[in-house]
């Protein structure tokens, strides 16, 4: 049910004169109690009141109905002598005439209508009222409809439908998909005000999400199936079905053409590997090869969400989320939660460079031979002697550690978090996931970016600190600079450094030049 309800706007009409035998509500100045001064403001107020309709006519008065003005822009009642000297100025020609800015055109134009038309007869009345003169049409279609806004109005508008947005906001935030869906059952309008008001905040942002995802989808094959989970107002379908794209949209309302009803949390109508809620589905079944989550992860229990995805994804297939930062503010939980229902992060460009680096890194790696027995029968093989365990650097290094996944399946993963202080370029630690002593031989150490490198050496002297010694540690990065690596040199001689390129130049704010900009940023979509 709606909480708020907005009647119709309407353009305030111009002020109407009090009538004669009405009292002001306004408090009365002491000296005014005059009888004869009271008419004679009374008659100035109307007087006020007939150049202001002059000025401002009332919405829906049509144009050719509005009071006239001379060529010099007074009013009609200073040109009322003139009317009297001449009936000829106020006869006015049928046919539509523009208003001229100098009198002697006014008059030619009055004139030539005497040959057209027989005159009109003199106005007795005395209120300007009588005097009427008519315009182009053209004029008549600029007038606004009763029904127009002004900016004051709009901005009115606009704040009520954001109030009421961020207000159903809140309520899907705190509650269960089923009660959100109920809540639209009752009343549909309610998904109406909200994705209005959702239109409206979009404006303010850098990117529409909706829109990266269509420019991003625009260029896989024709065949490819997308599943929108809360799709809105389907924009990603509208956009790429024209296209050949198969995009299929859920969302609690349907609006008979795009949008497909249903709870996202607790059964999506698509085939899939239909496993329990209590175990991960089987991965087997499943038609769709891409899911979009884009600002859809709502109420209580969205993680749902996420296993319904699994579950009608194919083996390969790809998810796309896209959230404000506000929403989890715990990315490394976040991440896990979504590690653990079977998906892993991507990052094509990263991961690619990611793969190489990590190639090479392990060349020299010991190994040692062993003997083991298939069904057929024995065999002596190889495999790398030293316990690798990999150190991602929050949060870009989590774009280079699924490549290194590959190369170790079975490596634990141990996240730092530090950040450069924007004013001093010093690194701060904020989180290690470093057990109390190290259970691996060699560390590979994760970080895409060296700029000033005072990062990588705080990381660096974390680990040796752990038990770590300098020549176990390999560090891997995407991009460095030449004072960055000298720096890390200097401190460290004997590390081994893996790096995909290098730039020369270093800003005042310690960026790399040219560079790649903040990788965290674009690894996960929140450049601003």
């Amino acid at each position: 049910m709606s909480l708020f309800q907005v009647p119709g706007w309407s353009v305030p009409s111009a002020p109407v004169p009090d009538e004669p035998g009405q009292s002001s509500k306004k408090r009365k100045r002491p000296h005014s109690t005059d009888p004869h001064k009271l008419q004679s403001a009374q008659i100035n107020i109307e007087k006020l009141t007939s150049k202001l309709k002059h000025i401002t006519p009332e919405v829906g008065v049509r144009e050719n109905d509005r009071l006239p003005c001379s060529s010099e822009g007074h009013s009609v009642e200073s040109g009322k002598k003139k009317h009297k000297k001449k009936s000829s100025d106020v006869q006015q020609d049928s046919v539509p005439q523009q208003s001229s800015p100098s009198k002697e055109s006014t008059d030619s134009g009055a004139n030539k209508s005497q040959s057209t038309l027989p005159p009109k007869k003199k106005a007795k009345s005395k209120h300007p009222e009588s005097l009427q003169t008519k315009t182009s049409p053209a004029a008549d279609g600029n007038m606004p409809s009763s029904m127009d806004l002004t900016t004051l109005q709009k901005r009115l508008k606009d704040k009520l439908e954001g109030a009421r947005f961020r207000l159903i906001n809140e309520d899907l935030y705190k509650s269960d998909s089923r009660t959100a869906h109920q809540m639209m059952r009752d009343d549909p309008k309610i998904f109406e005000e909200y994705h209005a008001g959702f239109r409206h905040q979009v404006l303010s942002w850098p990117k529409n999400p909706v829109q990266h995802y269509v420019s991003l989808f625009e260029s896989y094959p024709t065949k490819t199936v997308i599943a929108d989970l809360g799709c809105g107002d389907a924009l990603l379908a509208r956009s790429l079905v024209p296209k050949g794209i198969n995009v299929i949209s859920f969302d609690l309302v349907s609006d008979g053409e795009f949008v497909v009803e249903a709870d996202i949390c607790e059964k999506i109508p698509l085939p899939g590997s239909e496993g329990d809620k209590e175990t991960k589905s089987s991965g087997e079944g499943q038609i769709v090869d891409v899911v979009v989550c884009a600002l859809s992860l709502m109420g209580v229990n969205w993680p749902t969400c996420l296993r319904e995805a699994w579950r009608i994804l194919k083996p390969g297939g790809e998810l796309h989320i896209a959230e404000v930062t506000s929403r989890f503010k715990d990315l490394e939980g976040f991440l896990n939660l979504v590690g653990s229902l079977g998906f892993r992060l991507k990052a094509k460009g990263v991961e690619t460079i990611s793969l190489l680096l990590g190639y090479e890194a392990t060349r020299t790696l010991e190994e040692v031979t062993y003997n083991d027995e298939t069904p057929v029968g024995p065999f002596t093989g190889s495999r790398i002697k030293p316990r690798v365990g990999l150190t991602p650097i929050l949060r870009a290094g989590l774009g280079m550690t699924d490549a290194l996944l590959r190369f170790f399946p079975s490596a634990p993963v141990y996240h730092l978090g530090l950040f450069r202080e924007k004013v001093t370029l010093q690194p701060v630690e904020y989180y290690s996931k470093l057990p109390p002593s190290p259970p691996v031989d060699q560390v590979f150490l994760l970080d895409p970016l060296i700029a000033t490198g005072g990062t990588a050496i705080a990381a660096l002297g974390m680990i040796i600190e752990w038990g770590i010694p300098v020549k176990d540690i390999k560090l891997l990065c995407i991009l460095a600079s030449e004072d960055g690596l000298k720096h890390v040199q200097a401190e460290y001689p004997d590390l081994e450094i893996w790096v995909a390129g290098v730039d020369k130049d270093l800003t005042t704010d310690g960026i790399i030049s040219p560079g790649l900009g903040d990788s965290g940023d674009r690894l996960f979509n929140t450049v601003r």
